[in-house]
Order: structure tokens, then C-alpha cells, then sequence
């Protein structure tokens, strides 16, 4: 196993969606903020912010992880030069697992958990658009 061909596209794809991640869950904030006061500093007083926030944000933070992890399947299938899904489903695991870290620790309605099963199918997605096309007769 060499470190570009399985590990350098993981962690180049990786990072591209958790850098797209943060940037759209900023974008989210400013559409819609945490009421006045809140401290993003102070866990209570972050998780009391998160359960005034409406539904469309988090709708928008969903769409937002598809987006990305789409785009982290792109980055790493064009990183290994289109042979392997193997790097974006690792991507789509990877994201899992953080987004299951953020689902644990910051309190989500119930139903975001969904979030959890989008990682993996659009990260694969992003390999299956720039896969290598067999030649046809």
C-alpha cells in the first residue's frame, strides 16, 4: 500500500469537505444566528442557542454535508486519477464519523441523525461521476 495511492487522496478529499463543511455551517449562522447572548464558547449556553434554531437551518446544513461530501468524493477520485472508489468511500467514513461526533456532543433535533446516512452514498457518488469509463465497442 503507498501512501499516495490510498492515504494522500483520503486526507486531500477529507479535508476539502470539512473545509466546505465549516464554511457552509458559517454561511448558515449568518443566515440564521444564535440568539443574542449566546456564548459558542459555553456548551450550555451553545445548546440552548441550537434549540431555538428553526428547522430550515438545519435543512440547509444537510444539504450543505451532501454538497460537501459529493465534492470530497471529487476531490478524492481525481486525486488517485479516477482508478478506485476506495478513497471515497473512506472519505464518506471519515465524514461519517465526524458528523457522528458533532450529532453526539451539540444537540440536533431528532431527526437530523439523517445526516448521518448521507456521507458515504455522496461521497461514492462523487467517485461514480469521474470514474474511469470502460472502452465499448
Amino acid at each position: 500500500m503507498t501512501v499516495t495511492k490510498y492515504v494522500l487522496p483520503v486526507v486531500v478529499g477529507a479535508m476539502a469537505a470539512m473545509m466546505l463543511i465549516t464554511l457552509g455551517e458559517t454561511y448558515v449562522g449568518t443566515l440564521y444566528p444564535l440568539r443574542p447572548g449566546t456564548d459558542r464558547y459555553d456548551a450550555a449556553s451553545l445548546a440552548a442557542g441550537m434549540r431555538d434554531m428553526p428547522d430550515k437551518a438545519f435543512m440547509l446544513l444537510l444539504v450543505n454535508y451532501m454538497v460537501c461530501s459529493f465534492v470530497g468524493g471529487i476531490a478524492g477520485t481525481l486525486f488517485i486519477k479516477r482508478e478506485s472508489a476506495r478513497p471515497s468511500v473512506v472519505i464518506g467514513i471519515v465524514l461519517t464519523f465526524a458528523g457522528l461526533y458533532n450529532f453526539l456532543y451539540l444537540p440536533h433535533p431528532s431527526w437530523f441523525a439523517v445526516n448521518l446516512l448521507v456521507y458515504i452514498p455522496f461521497s461514492y457518488l462523487g467517485y461514480l461521476l469521474l470514474r474511469r469509463k470502460e472502452a465499448t465497442v
